[in-house]
C-alpha cells in the first residue's frame, strides 16, 4: 500500500502545478521541449521507471527504521551489573559474620591467641563501629570518584583488612583490621543501593533493590559453613578471595549514568552506559531517558548540596526521618545481635543440636528466603512485605525470649529444644522478606540527586552506630536483665516498626524518583494524602 501511494504521488503533478504546465525535472527546472512532441513522453517514461525503484528504497528504509524502533530492549546487562555490584554485599556479609565462628575459637585459645570475653565483644562489635565511619567517607567520595570507583575502593580496603587479620598477630592489629573491614562495609551499604537505584529501570527498581540482601546472606552462609570446620587462616584466605573476586568482576561494569553526568563532559559516556544497561534499545527511548536523567541532574546542580540542605525544608527532613527510622527498626529487630553472636546464642540454649550446625541451618534458610524476596517483590507490594516482616519478627523474637525465660526460671525445656532453632529460622525468613533489604532500597529512592551522597552517608552511619551500640552492650545488658528481656525488647520494637510502616511510610512503588520527591514535598495532594494515610 505504501509503495502504491508513493508511485501515485510520483506520477501526479507536483504541488501547485497545473495540468497544462510543462513537466519539471527532478531539480525543479522546466524540462526542455525540443521537437515539441517526444521529449515530454521520454521524460515521463523515465520518471515512471524511476518511481517504483525510489519507492521501494523508501519502503525498505522505512521498514528498517520501524524494525529499529521496535527492537526490544534486554534486561540481561542490567541484571549482570546489579549482580556484579552486589558481590560487594557478599564481601560485607563475610566481614559481619566472621566473628560468629571465630570468637569461640579465640576465647578458647584454639588459634594460638587467647582473648577475654571483653576483648571478644570488641572484636565482634568494632566492625559495626567502622561501618558507621564508612558512609561518611563514602559521602565525600561518591561524587568525586563516582559510584563505581568508590565501590572498587571499598574492595581494596576489605582486602587489606583480611591481610592484616591473617598476617599480623596481636589483639591490637585485630582491632584495626575489624575497624577497616567495617569502613569497607559502610561504604558498600552506602554506595551499592545508590548505584542500583540509578541504573535500574523503574519497573525493576524494587526487585533489584532486594538483590543486596541475597548476596549479603551468601556471605553470611559462607562464613557459617567454612568457619567451624577449617583453621583460622583458611577462613581468612576464603574471606580474602571475596573482595578480590568482586573487584575483578565489577571493574568491567559501567558507572551509573547519573554519576557520569555529574562530571564535566560525561554526556557521551552516560549515553554509552545507558545503552549498555538497557541492552541496546530503540534510540528514541534511550534519548528520552537520558534527557530525563540530564534534567534531574541539572536541576540538582542548581540546588545546594551541602549537608545542611538535608534539614533545609520539610520534604528533605521527612526523607531523613523516614530513612533513619527504617534502618533503626532494622537494627532494633535484633538482627546484628543474631548474626554476630549466633553461635554463642545457640550455645546458651543448651539444645542437643550443635551450635555450628544450628548456625548453618539459620544461614541456609536465610539464603533461601533472600532468594525468594526479589520474586515476591514483583507479585506483591513493598508495603505488604514490610507488614509480614514486622509481624513475623515480633512473634519470633517474643517466642525466643519466652524460651530463655523458661530456661532461666528453672523449667524443663528439653521437650521444646527445637524452639530456639525454629524461632531463629522463622525470624530470618521474615527479616529477609522485608526489613532486611527494603530499608536500603527505600534509602536509594527518597532523596534528591543533589543530596543522595550526604543523605546515604548519614543514614548508613546512623544505622551502623546503632548496630555498634546494640552488639557491644548485648552481653552486658543480657547479664543485667536477662537475655529473655533483651529479645522481648526487640519484639516490642518490631511492633513499633509495623505501626510506622502502616501510618508514616510513603508509597514509593511504581513512581519515578521525581514523583517521590513531589510526594515528600507535598506538591501532589492526592499522593501526599496517600503517604500519610496508607
Amino acid at each position: 500500500m505504501e509503495l502504491e501511494t508513493l508511485m501515485e504521488e510520483g506520477a501526479s503533478p507536483g504541488p501547485g502545478s497545473r495540468e497544462g504546465d510543462a513537466p519539471t525535472a527532478d531539480d525543479g527546472t522546466r524540462a526542455s521541449l525540443s521537437n515539441g512532441d517526444k521529449a515530454p513522453h521520454r521524460h515521463r517514461q523515465q520518471q515512471q521507471q524511476q518511481q517504483p525503484q525510489q519507492g521501494q528504497e523508501q519502503l525498505n528504509s522505512a521498514a528498517a527504521m520501524k524494525s529499529n524502533s521496535e527492537r526490544p530492549s534486554s534486561s540481561l546487562n542490567l541484571y549482570l551489573a546489579a549482580c556484579t555490584v552486589n558481590m560487594g554485599a557478599l564481601v560485607a556479609g563475610c566481614a559481619l559474620t566472621w566473628s560468629s565462628p571465630t570468637l569461640v575459637k579465640l576465647e578458647n585459645g584454639d588459634t594460638g591467641m587467647k582473648i577475654s570475653s571483653d576483648q571478644s565483644s570488641w572484636v565482634g562489635s568494632l566492625v559495626t563501629l567502622g561501618a558507621a565511619i564508612g558512609p561518611i567517607l563514602a559521602g565525600v567520595l561518591l561524587d568525586r570518584l563516582g559510584r563505581k570507583n568508590t565501590i572498587l575502593l571499598s574492595m581494596i580496603l576489605s582486602a587489606i583488612s583480611w591481610i592484616i587479620i591473617g598476617v599480623v598477630p596481636g589483639i591490637l592489629s585485630l582491632y584495626v583490621a575489624r575497624v577497616l573491614a567495617g569502613v569497607a562495609v559502610g561504604i558498600i551499604f552506602t554506595a551499592v543501593p545508590m548505584y542500583i537505584a540509578e541504573i535500574a529501570e523503574m519497573r525493576l527498581r524494587s526487585s533489584l533493590g532486594t538483590l543486596m540482601q541475597f548476596f549479603l546472606v551468601v556471605g553470611f552462609l559462607l562464613e557459617y559453613i567454612v568457619g567451624p570446620y577449617t583453621s583460622y587462616l583458611t577462613l581468612v584466605i576464603v574471606s580474602l578471595a571475596t573482595p578480590v573476586l568482586c573487584f575483578g568482576m565489577f571493574v568491567w561494569m559501567p558507572d551509573s549514568p547519573q554519576s557520569l553526568l555529574i562530571r564535566p563532559g560525561g554526556e557521551q559516556k552516560a549515553m554509552e552506559s545507558l545503552r549498555w544497561l538497557r541492552g541496546n534499545p530503540q534510540e528514541t527511548a534511550l534519548i528520552k531517558e537520558l534527557e530525563e536523567i540530564k534534567k534531574s541532574v541539572d536541576e540538582a546542580k542548581k540546588q545546594k548540596s551541602g549537608f545542611g540542605e538535608l534539614f533545609s525544608n520539610r520534604g528533605n527532613i521527612k526523607a531523613v526521618i523516614i530513612s533513619c527510622a527504617m534502618v533503626a527498626w532494622q537494627q532494633l529487630s535484633g538482627i546484628n545481635v543474631v548474626l554476630l553472636y549466633s553461635e554463642k546464642i545457640f550455645l546458651k540454649t543448651g539444645v542437643e543440636l550443635s551450635a555450628s550446625v544450628s548456625t548453618i541451618i539459620v544461614g541456609t534458610v536465610m539464603l533461601l528466603a533472600a532468594g525468594l524476596t526479589p520474586t515476591l517483590a514483583k507479585i506483591t507490594t513493598m508495603r505488604m512485605l514490610l507488614y509480614i516482616s514486622a509481624i513475623g519478627m515480633a512473634i519470633t523474637d517474643g517466642t525466643l525470649g519466652l524460651f530463655f525465660y523458661l530456661q532461666e526460671s528453672g523449667s524443663d525445656v528439653s521437650s521444646i529444644g527445637w524452639l530456639p532453632v525454629t524461632s531463629l529460622v522463622l525470624f530470618i525468613i521474615t527479616y529477609c522478606l522485608g526489613f532486611g533489604p527494603l530499608p536500603w532500597a527505600i534509602m536509594g529512592e527518597i532523596f534528591p540527586t543533589n543530596l543522595k551522597s550526604g543523605a546515604s552517608a548519614l543514614t548508613a552511619s546512623f544505622c551502623w552506630l546503632l548496630g555498634f551500640i546494640l552488639t557491644k552492650l548485648f552481653s552486658t545488658v543480657s547479664n543485667a536483665i536477662g537475655i529473655y528481656s533483651v529479645f522481648w525488647i526487640f519484639a516490642v520494637c518490631c511492633i513499633f516498626a509495623l505501626l510506622f510502616t502502616a501510618f508514616l511510610l510513603p508509597q514509593t512503588e511504581g513512581k519515578t524518583l521525581q514523583e517521590i520527591q513531589d510526594i515528600l514535598h507535598g506538591r501532589n495532594k492526592s499522593s501526599n494524602h496517600k503517604m500519610t494515610r496508607a
